[in-house]
């Protein structure tokens, strides 16, 4: 075994974060030290991929304990700049470890994304779609309530572990956990060694933002009473104080919706009424595997209460849970006079805090394979094929912030200019504004009349006039009603409405179709998009544009000429609905997983399901063919990408054709063979010849008999089939 192969894989995985201080400026990078010795986290601001020597900061383990099968090693970093991207790689003595990385909290007052649920339990499918959607959802935090597992065995642990590793994004990006201890926890220490939570018992509180919401997490399975609600009454009395929002999670609820499970009297008697006293807006509980949101509610053992609370919905405090991220389901037959909606299925809640208000989402986790993901620039917007839950009540639960009055304005938008001018239209673009609280939009002035309202810092003006005078100034507002000055002022004059018209021709290499060819005015920009065909995927944009994004534009100040190449796709076709593979995970006999762009199929289950990745992991490990078959491609790492000049050296004409279609061509080459196909728009062959080149310039007349009028496929393929040339052709 060479030196080489020794250093070219790390001995860890089963990797977390966790936070135990301010989580704008530290992190706790924690993970399974599986062989070797002497792991370090190097880390930056800079992606330097796996080149560890590059990072600026490194730092050894802070704890390491070995407990329930695992070595559990803790790294905490300090000293972070808030709301920054932070990459790292663990180095041991055994080799580096992917690149992975997070960003900081903000430490000013910006909005929030939280995840908060728990019950993962036994069943893995629930647990493992509600861990890939906190991937695709990207909270600043996942708040988690406990019963992890079912009997908090060491191969338990290890199985959640690996499906925790779901929560990482494609592009390796992780979200810290905040843990809270349930009762399927044996003791404290599962949550203690495992998480490295601030508290050996296992309640604690962090603030996020410089003074946005203070989350608690408490302990139901303890003395609730005693030294743990002395502890909260004394930081909600001092340190919650100085913040807007205060929030709440726990394990076992107060008052269950599901009539088996026993009443939390103990948490009713020492907590709710500490929690409507100090203003607590929020509380997650989970344990009785049912679906709840609740109307605000207080203490009162009052005429009208029910079980200890009655509505109160300027004051009250929500609560919501209980549980389902994978334990077993239960009736949610306990409802209450103040319960807002119940349901029964797998879910968890998606929670946004800004300083004026909270809201809260339920979102329903089993289709998540057919989720889209969230920008890492924009967390708040909902993704494609989200299920979020729409009771009779409404899909979210809204808390608005009655104390805050806000009388402070937005800064002043700057640098507002204008581009894409046309007869009848023009972009507008600015810088953002700041607000002590948050930018909620923006207000467009034409020539001193509003004219419209945008969330983003730019607009398109349009049903301008022709060659006419126009001012355009912005305004910055907040949810307040609080309203900047004016930006700089921005004039322009609109192109005359005879101006000059310019063409987009599109020529396609490969197999596919590209969108918005033909004949615009000066100055419009068009939107492109290449779509490939079955078995093909897109390459590239030439000629007058360049790029290999599918889906593009171009501002129309000329005529264009473009060519979209598409590529081949051999072997394998694509991995859809094909698991990544996760070492550690246990395999069957022939079932399929997908590795570096690459699917595999397992044939010694146990080496497939060993933790040592460096050892097995299919495609990559040392010894991997010992363990799984390689069984093709995903995509784009074997494709035949035709050659642009073969493509271009095939000019056919006249189009639209009435009877005939020639071909001229300078191929570069004699003596070659070729085959010609027209295909109609479902994709059927109705004409085929194959020619000999004998010369490199020649001219082929075709006579398809093409009987109906309308839009065919001309493809040209070389003697080893490769597509040279697909152009739409159109029959008069």
């Amino acid at each position: 075994m060479s030196l080489l192969a020794i250093n070219s894989y790390s001995s860890n995985g089963k990797y977390r974060l966790t936070l135990r201080d301010n989580p704008a400026t530290s992190i706790v990078v924690g993970w399974d030290q599986t062989s070797g010795n002497s792991p370090v986290v190097h880390y930056g601001t800079t992606d330097y991929g796996t080149d560890y020597s590059k990072y600026p900061s490194s730092k050894t383990p802070d704890r390491t304990i070995f407990y329930k099968g695992m070595n559990n090693t803790f790294a905490r970093l300090s000293g972070l700049t808030p709301n920054t991207a932070y990459y790292f790689v663990i180095r041991d003595s055994q080799g580096t470890s992917q690149r992975y990385w997070f960003k900081t909290a903000p430490a000013d007052n910006s909005r929030l994304s939280f995840i908060a649920g728990g019950d993962s339990r036994n069943n893995r499918t629930p647990r493992k779609n509600a861990n890939s959607l906190v991937a695709k959802l990207k909270p600043h935090a996942v708040l988690f309530g406990g019963d992890m597992t079912n009997r908090d065995s060491n191969g338990e642990w290890i199985d959640w572990f690996n499906d925790w590793q779901l929560t990482i994004a494609r592009d390796n990006r992780m979200f810290p956990i905040v843990a809270a201890r349930g009762n399927h926890e044996g003791s404290n220490n599962s949550i203690y060694n495992l998480f490295d939570v601030p508290s050996s018992n296992v309640y604690y509180a962090i603030t996020f933002g410089k003074n946005l919401v203070r989350a608690y997490t408490l302990n139901t399975e303890m003395s609730i009473s005693g030294s743990q609600t002395t502890w909260l009454k004394n930081d909600l009395s001092g340190n919650g104080t100085n913040v807007i929002w205060k929030m709440a999670q726990y394990h076992k609820p107060m008052r269950p919706h599901v009539s088996g499970k026993r009443e939390g009297n103990s948490q009713y008697s020492s907590w709710a009424r500490l929690f409507y006293d100090e203003g607590v807006k929020l509380v997650i509980e989970c344990d009785a595997h049912t679906v709840k949101t609740t109307w605000p509610v207080r203490p009162s053992t009052g005429s009208g209460n029910d079980e200890g609370f009655i509505r109160d919905d300027q004051n009250g405090t929500v609560y919501a849970g209980e549980g389902c991220w994978g334990a077993p389901l239960r009736s949610n037959n306990d409802n209450k006079t103040w319960t807002r909606n119940s349901g029964v299925f797998n879910q968890f809640k998606w929670i946004f805090v800004d300083a004026n208000k909270i809201e809260a989402r339920t979102i329903k986790v089993d289709n998540a394979s057919q989720v889209g993901e969230v920008s890492n620039s924009n967390v708040f917007q909902t993704p494609s094929n989200l299920n979020i839950w729409s009771p009779s009540n409404g899909s979210v639960v809204t808390i608005k912030n009655t104390s805050v009055v806000d009388n402070q304005a937005p800064s002043v938008p700057t640098n507002l200019a204008s581009s894409n001018i046309t007869a009848s239209s023009v972009s507008l673009n600015w810088n953002a504004s700041t607000d002590n609280v948050a930018v909620s939009g923006y207000e467009v002035y034409q020539n001193n009349t509003l004219v419209s309202t945008t969330t983003s810092t730019g607009y398109t003006v349009n049903g301008l006039s022709a060659n006419t005078n126009y001012s355009f100034r912005i305004k910055a507002k907040d949810a307040a009603g609080n309203i900047s000055g004016f930006s700089n002022t921005e004039s322009i004059t609109t192109l005359d409405g005879s101006n000059t018209r310019y063409t987009l021709s599109i020529n396609i290499i490969g197999q596919g179709l590209a969108s918005g060819s033909g004949t615009y005015d000066a100055g419009s920009t068009v939107t492109i998009t290449a779509t490939p065909a079955s078995g093909w995927e897109f390459d590239r944009w030439s000629g007058a544009l360049s790029g290999t994004t599918s889906t593009t534009s171009i501002v129309m100040n000329s005529n264009k000429n473009i060519t979209a190449t598409f590529k081949e796709v051999i072997g394998g076709g694509n991995c859809n609905g094909i698991s990544q593979y996760v070492a550690g995970t246990s395999y069957q006999l022939n079932e399929e997983v997908k590795n570096e762009n690459q699917k595999f199929s397992c044939k010694v289950p146990g080496w497939c399901s060993s933790s040592a990745a460096w050892a097995y992991a299919p495609g990559t490990g040392m010894y991997w063919e010992l363990a799984w078959t390689g069984t093709g491609n995903c995509g784009s790492k074997n494709s035949t990408v035709i050659n642009e000049k073969d493509g271009k050296s095939f000019q056919v004409y006249p189009n639209p054709f009435k009877d005939q279609i020639n071909i001229i061509t300078s191929l570069p080459k004699s003596n070659a063979k070729y085959m010609i196909f027209v295909y109609d728009l479902k994709g059927n062959v109705i004409y085929e010849k194959n020619i000999f080149l004998e010369s490199r310039n020649t001219n082929i007349t075709l006579d398809p008999i093409v009987k109906y009028s309308g839009i065919y496929m001309l493809s040209i393929k070389d003697n080893e089939g490769n597509v040279i040339k697909t152009q739409r052709i159109i029959k008069e």
